[in-house]
């Protein structure tokens, strides 16, 4: 079992319960962490037979673009859509970060974590 990590995927997003937050906007970074039977590939040399960072970073940059009121429903659009999109996918981890929330408090970001195995 092999692991694939893909860190840090940064968009622009209009995610939070804030009617300013819908309208302003903020910074996400998204890390996934992708285990999975990657042996073949690492014989055949075949991009077929792993995972396409281009599509990862396709899918969550289309999820984020999607207005959410909470990051636990992006993490969840996300967690799903991999898991349909890549069969090869065994554990999967999703950690979406909502960089400097609007809050009362100097938070420089708030995290949230999900894992997925099949």
């Amino acid at each position: 079992m092999g692991k694939i990590i893909v860190r840090d995927i940064t968009t622009y997003a209009y995610h939070g319960c804030l009617p300013s937050e819908k309208k302003i906007g903020g910074i996400y970074k998204t890390t996934l962490w992708i285990q999975g039977d990657f042996s073949e590939s690492e014989i055949e040399d075949d991009l077929n037979k792993t995972i396409d960072y281009e599509e990862v970073s396709e899918i969550v940059v289309s999820e984020m673009n999607k207005s959410s009121d909470l990051i636990e429903n992006v993490g969840r659009r996300i967690i799903e859509k991999m898991m349909v999109n890549f069969p090869n996918i065994k554990k999967l981890k999703v950690k979406v970060v909502k960089i400097k929330p609007p809050i009362n408090a100097d938070v420089p970001q708030v995290e949230y974590i999900i894992k997925k195995k099949r």
